[in-house]
């Protein structure tokens, strides 16, 4: 299984990153990767990725399932491969922050099972080759903190190249999650500094 958690702060107030993040329309095509999405219902649609792991790039398609809505905190997801042995879950929550707090240095970093060093370099890597080199690389801000928004997700392939396969996207997974929840901040910080409505 290979799973990892990223969170960041920022200053637009956690009811603008609830109505931004709540509709999977606005966010799925800030996933590294991204190639397409398809919304079959209020709660799933079919998304196509494309990786690269290893010396491998192909293109994955998953069905994404909204498990969990609840206002204006948490939305859960499942990911079943199709086509493809492996199965993940997610979440993006989002807590309101002590008006007095700052936003710090550039982010919080939570994982659930720190990367080492190799799995950093090679997350590095990864997002090198996939022109991702901002990641990670937010500057300071010095206006309050309003909202922490903390993206989890985890994925665990199955058959006999699974734990070769769980070696591979290990690093993959800490560049999407890192991705994904700096371009969902960045772009809704954009958008409040721009008076636009994200």
């Amino acid at each position: 299984m290979a799973e990892h958690t990223h969170t960041l702060t920022t200053h637009v107030p956690p009811g603008a990153v609830w109505e931004f993040v709540r509709d999977m329309d606005r966010w799925a095509p800030f996933m590294l990767g991204y190639q397409s999405h398809e919304k079959r219902s209020e709660r799933e649609s079919l998304w196509t990725l494309k990786g690269d792991v290893g010396s491998l790039t192909r293109k994955v398609d998953f069905r994404v399932q909204i498990t969990e809505w609840t206002e204006p905190e948490r939305v859960r997801f499942t990911l079943e491969g199709v086509g493809e042995d492996m199965q993940g879950d997610g979440s993006l929550d989002i807590a309101a922050l002590d008006p007095n707090a700052q936003v710090a240095d550039s982010k919080e970093l939570a994982a659930v099972s720190a990367p080492g060093f190799l799995t950093r370099l090679w997350a590095a890597l990864v997002r090198l080759v996939l022109g991702q080199r901002g990641a990670g690389t937010r500057r300071a801000s010095t206006q309050p903190a309003a909202a922490r928004l903390t993206f989890r997700m985890r994925l665990t392939p199955g058959g006999a190249m699974a734990p070769m396969l769980e070696a591979m996207i290990k690093p993959v997974m800490v560049a999407t999650a890192e991705h994904l929840a700096e371009r969902i901040v960045d772009h809704l910080e954009a958008a409040k500094q721009g008076g636009v409505t994200p």
